[in-house]
């Protein structure tokens, strides 16, 4: 069989993302079977951005100089370069996304797959989709009209039964995972890193954006009933982080005691060490597709405290600790007992090394 997959968000601003992350990591794995298939990676014709993978064949595809185009080049052009492909079934791998870029046509020459990460569109009302209606409404359309639909998450399945109106027996369920460079470090990487960035266990750390369903607010209030203060970590660009939460660090009085490290690459090796080195990592988000952080987190043995909400749930398992997301007294409460109570974050440390286990790239790509 000859098979279509799009490697375009790894050359786009997805590249660092959810949907990135999983293009990368499914193909580098859906390379390495064994087996007949010829593989065609559709690429943006043009760039030269290295993906990180050795690409079999590529097949590079059009895309428009003018941005307010893409949509129309989504949806008519992009079919075509399909079909010039020769190839019988293509994999896209944006199935929603917010901004009009690397969905899936809605115009389906051959047998298409579409990988859907999450509905945060629809499901967040403050999430505003970038772009028409009519091009949301074709997005859509191409997720009706696909062969076959891979939610990441069972949670991700029920929504898109109950917002996109996909019969479920046309949806199949296979979770993400993290790469396998998040493991347990040596003693001495770890301590390096720490030296780095002049941080002293024992600390929190959050990873990820700011956005409103990321709750970041909840850590901040739950994090300043903490005693004595601990230092709070933060992995996420700085620029992007609200001014009022700057204001209210300072009038709690611990603007020192917080950390901002910056965007780290998915790669990037102080990243893993960080999730080494931490106390407890916290993930209060209001809604995930999935949640990748959080086994990030939990295959580098550092305790979990997330939401109860969204995909959370079903990933973090019997791994780490769930509270609601805006009860900041039970955050607080959680956060606290990690801290002060060796036994029990190693009783953590273990429950999430374990329940990390659960989630392979090598079993998800021979699905």
């Amino acid at each position: 069989m000859k098979i279509g997959f799009d490697v375009r968000p790894l050359q786009t601003a997805h590249r660092g993302s959810g949907i990135g992350t999983y293009t990368f990591n499914l193909l580098k794995h859906l390379l390495a079977l064994p087996g007949q298939d010829e593989w065609v990676c559709y690429t943006l014709r043009g760039s030269q951005q290295d993906v990180g993978i050795d690409l079999p064949g590529q097949f590079p595809v059009h895309r428009p100089a003018n941005q307010a185009h893409i949509g129309l080049w989504e949806q008519l052009l992009l079919p075509i370069d399909i079909l010039r492909g020769r190839v019988n079934l293509f994999h896209a791998t944006g199935g929603l996304t917010q901004v009009w870029e690397i969905c899936a046509p809605r115009i389906q020459p051959v047998r298409t797959v579409v990988t859907v990460q999450d509905l945060h569109p629809l499901i967040l009302p403050h999430f505003k989709f970038i772009g028409s209606a009519r091009s949301f409404k074709w997005q859509m359309e191409a997720i009706r009209k696909a062969a076959r639909v891979i939610a990441v998450s069972e949670n991700t399945k029920q929504d898109i039964v109950r917002f996109v109106q996909v019969p479920p027996e046309n949806i199949e369920v296979i979770h993400m995972a993290p790469g396998e460079h998040f493991q347990v470090l040596d003693a001495s990487e770890v301590q390096a890193c720490l030296e780095k960035y002049r941080i002293q266990p024992p600390f929190v750390l959050y990873v990820g954006n700011y956005n409103i369903h990321k709750n970041f607010e909840a850590i901040m209030e739950a994090w300043r009933l903490i005693h004595p203060v601990v230092p709070l970590v933060v992995v996420g660009k700085r620029d992007s982080y609200p001014r009022n939460l700057l204001d209210r660090t300072a009038e709690l009085g611990r603007s020192d005691a917080v950390h901002m490290i910056g965007d780290l690459s998915y790669n990037s090796p102080d990243l893993v060490a960080l999730y080494n080195a931490a106390t407890v990592f916290v993930f209060p988000s209001l809604y995930e597709g999935f949640g990748l952080p959080v086994v990030e987190a939990m295959r580098c043995g550092c305790p979990v405290i997330a939401s109860r909400r969204g995909s959370l749930p079903e990933v973090v398992g019997e791994g780490g600790r769930l509270v609601e997301p805006d009860d900041i007294s039970g955050l607080a409460e959680e956060m606290q007992r990690i801290i002060d109570d060796d036994q029990w974050r190693e009783t953590m440390r273990a429950k999430g090394f374990e329940n990390a286990g659960r989630f392979s790239w090598q079993q998800i790509a021979e699905k």
